[in-house]
């Protein structure tokens, strides 16, 4: 911790780091030796840009809690929450006693039912990884590559072994049909609007409703960002046929 009380400029070890043994598919892996180069704040976005807001959330507030305790995550918040909705959102829950992150893939395995091709809009890789582990083996699943942050799209594919497919913004529409669903994460609703990231309304329109036979949400917080979630847009609900959220 500096004298301010802010979290040091420390290195944070991210999972797979260069030195240690190839990781098995279902760990997500980024550069280490990139990000130690870079202050916190920049090391969360390039973290986030690759592993999703709530992936990156979890594994900073976990590594800051285990280098600083309480203090450390409550001076994280306090420091990037203001910029980064998301975090603030997953810090002030561990502060409250939330210390494991929890992905159930019950409810959206049963959405998915009879599907042959999932595509995937908008990325966070805890919850894309438990998909492509408990899906059939024989549904495809594809991953939109856009993303308004700056992106190493092969990296992140790689982590998945061939079990994703990256798919182009571009054609993406050659993955409709009537067993085909697209999945999108959703970060807390208000009323009848729910928060998404932008890639999903590059997506949607009235012609792509009607070529999925489902276009699901998938929540992955437990309710709205407090502040002003800067990286991410509302839609109303009704764009989505149906919300699964088992996040409480």
């Amino acid at each position: 911790m500096s004298s301010s009380g802010r979290p040091a400029s420390v290195r944070i070890r991210l999972l797979g780091a260069p030195s240690a043994p190839a990781p098995p598919a279902s760990e997500v892996t980024i550069e280490e030796r990139a990000i130690g180069r870079l202050g916190l704040g920049a090391a969360f976005e390039l973290a986030s840009a690759e592993l999703g807001f709530v992936t990156a959330s979890w594994l900073f507030v976990d590594e800051i809690a285990r280098l600083s305790g309480e203090d450390g995550v409550a001076s994280l918040r306090d420091e990037l929450g203001p910029m980064f909705s998301v975090l603030d959102f997953v810090a002030t829950e561990w502060l409250q006693g939330k210390r494991e992150r929890s992905i159930r893939t019950d409810a959206i395995v049963q959405a998915l039912t009879g599907t042959r091709r999932v595509l995937v809009v908008g990325l966070e890789a805890g919850h894309l990884d438990a998909l492509g582990r408990v899906l059939d083996p024989a549904t495809r699943i594809g991953l939109v590559a856009y993303r308004l942050q700056k992106v190493d799209w092969k990296r992140v594919i790689d982590n998945y072994r061939g079990r994703v497919e990256l798919v182009d913004l571009a054609s993406f529409q050659g993955w409709a049909g009537a067993r085909s669903a697209i999945v999108t994460f959703v970060y807390g609703m208000r009323e009848t609007r729910v928060n998404v990231l932008s890639a999903f309304l590059r997506v949607m329109g009235s012609d792509v409703r009607t070529q999925f036979r489902d276009i699901i949400g998938w929540s992955v917080l437990s309710g709205p960002p407090e502040i002003y979630p800067r990286y991410l847009v509302e839609t109303l609900a009704t764009e989505l046929t149906d919300i699964i959220d088992e996040t409480r």
